[in-house]
């Protein structure tokens, strides 16, 4: 620490992280973000509601790590690309309105923050390789619910050479008690010490919480979305249509694939028009396993997720030029779009767009309008679920389609048909529902064979917790008919 301003105390600095925010940047702590950011405990873990400040509070922490001393290196870990960039957008606005921090540099290439004393803040997404490294004094995992084993196995012991290094475990609660963060989480809870201390920050604890408005979500949300994203706790998963369980055990930490490396990768598409949330596409594909799940599934197919994107509040022009993109790229046997509600126009514009494209794709690709009805949820969801049960799809490790999953209700009509949805007002189901159009393009009994020589395998190999095998860097089985459910098939819920 080089400079000093006038009526700040410097050893007061150093030691309360809490006045340092107040003095340094400009920004009090709550009690409760204070009592956090104080604990001199190696492992803090926080599990939180939504807008508890808990990416202020991360902020903060790193930012007066890397300020009291020299050459010291934070390090967060995020669950993925736009996530660990917005941890570190924290940290660099924080460090622009601060004098004291102003003549630290960002590198947005390397997502990298430089101080002028030498230490660095560093924000990755979700990698083991870029994980293990150089010895850390701060390692940050924000929405440490949703890293892998793995991931943190490969995270954690770059605080070994360092006696004074500290970790930090923030996420809404998801996954089971043999996951890092849930059981470091009631390690801490329960027997809280100089190891290990946890918090509990219900949405109720922030001071500037509209408590009528959690009032009306409790009576409208689900409770299974109301008792994880606002009252930050997990839950018996009563009325839930996907358990936690089968879903954790479809994910694997596998690449997905630009549509730029796709290279004419053969998928099928479903896409989810917003208006108050967001336009979503997700791309299904048939996995090219190169036989690794011969023994658990023989001739049967295992399929995943080779891309999906979401865009908030997108223009409906703007996503149907990228959805354009992305079927010049992928060799898209079909395009699945939602035709009711605001997706009317929007379909038939992208209609148009893909027709006039047709000279510049790497194959026909048609454009299905589809009216996303009861009967239309229960197929896609159903197929989604069974696929599930049987390990034969396989998920990536995205946060927010999994909680969109984990969201869905089901209840029998008094007809007696089951009925799915988020509850209105519960959250986005933007993603879901893309992955649901998707699911009814899936032919169930169409198998494939292969010769007992298929070429080699290359590169590493995943495990889902299920036991499904993918490559870290899978590719799309060429197996259009695979993807080419008929209407009629199946009473009218296919096309």
């Amino acid at each position: 620490m080089s400079a000093t301003l006038a009526g700040i105390d410097p050893d007061q600095l150093i030691d309360d992280p809490a006045y340092f925010a107040e003095k340094v940047i400009g920004e009090p702590l709550w009690d409760y973000q204070t009592d956090f950011a104080r604990s001199p405990a190696r492992y803090r873990v926080m599990c939180a509601g939504r807008q508890v400040g808990k990416s202020r509070v991360l902020a903060v922490c790193a930012l007066h790590t890397a300020f009291i001393r020299s050459n010291v290196h934070v390090l967060v870990i995020s669950n993925g690309e736009d996530s660990s960039k917005r941890v570190l957008d924290d940290c660099a606005g924080m460090a622009r309105r601060s004098p004291l921090l102003r003549g630290s540099v960002l590198d947005d290439q390397k997502q990298l923050l430089t101080f002028a004393n030498g230490s660095t803040i560093q924000s990755i997404p979700a990698s083991e390789a870029r994980a293990r490294g150089n010895s850390i004094d701060l390692l940050i995992v924000d929405e440490a619910a949703f890293i892998s084993m793995n991931l943190w196995q490969a995270a954690e012991p770059s605080i070994l050479a360092r006696t004074e290094s500290r970790v930090i475990l923030a996420s809404t609660p998801w996954g089971s008690s043999s996951h890092f963060f849930r059981s470091k989480y009631l390690e801490g809870l329960g027997s809280p010490s100089a190891r290990v201390r946890s918090w509990h920050w219900p949405s109720t604890a922030s001071p500037i919480a509209d408590h009528e408005l959690i009032d009306e979500w409790r009576r409208t949300w689900s409770p299974i979305k109301f008792k994880t994203e606002i009252e930050a706790e997990w839950t018996d998963e009563t009325g839930a249509y996907f358990t936690m369980e089968e879903l954790d055990n479809a994910v694997a930490d596998y690449a997905l694939i630009p549509p730029e490396q796709a290279h004419g990768q053969t998928a099928v598409a479903g896409i989810d028009w917003g208006f108050n949330d967001s336009n979503a596409l997700v791309l299904l594909g048939v996995l090219d396993d190169q036989e690794l799940n011969r023994g658990k599934h023989l001739d049967e197919l295992v399929y995943f997720l080779p891309w999906l994107e979401a865009h908030h509040r997108m223009p409906y022009s703007d996503f149907i030029d990228r959805i354009a993109a992305v079927a010049r790229e992928y060799g898209l046997v079909r395009l699945i779009s939602e035709s009711n509600g605001v997706g009317q126009m929007p379909s038939q514009v992208l209609l148009r767009r893909i027709e006039n494209q047709c000279h510049l794709m790497r194959q026909w690709t048609p454009v299905t309008p589809v009216t996303t009805d009861n009967r239309r949820k229960t197929s896609g969801y159903g197929a989604l679920k069974v696929l599930l049960q049987q390990g034969r799809i396989v998920l990536p490790r995205h946060a927010e389609l999994l909680k969109q999953l984990h969201a869905l209700t089901y209840e029998m009509t008094p007809t007696g048909a089951v009925r799915i949805e988020v509850p209105e007002a519960a959250g986005h189901d933007d993603l879901a529902d893309a992955l649901m159009q998707v699911m009814c393009a899936v032919e169930g009994n169409f198998t494939s064979w292969r010769p007992d020589n298929p070429r080699p395998n290359r590169g590493k190999i995943l495990t889902t917790p299920g036991g499904t095998r993918i490559p870290e860097k899978p590719r799309c089985w060429d197996l259009p008919h695979a993807l080419m459910r008929v209407r009629g098939r199946d009473k009218g819920d296919g096309w």
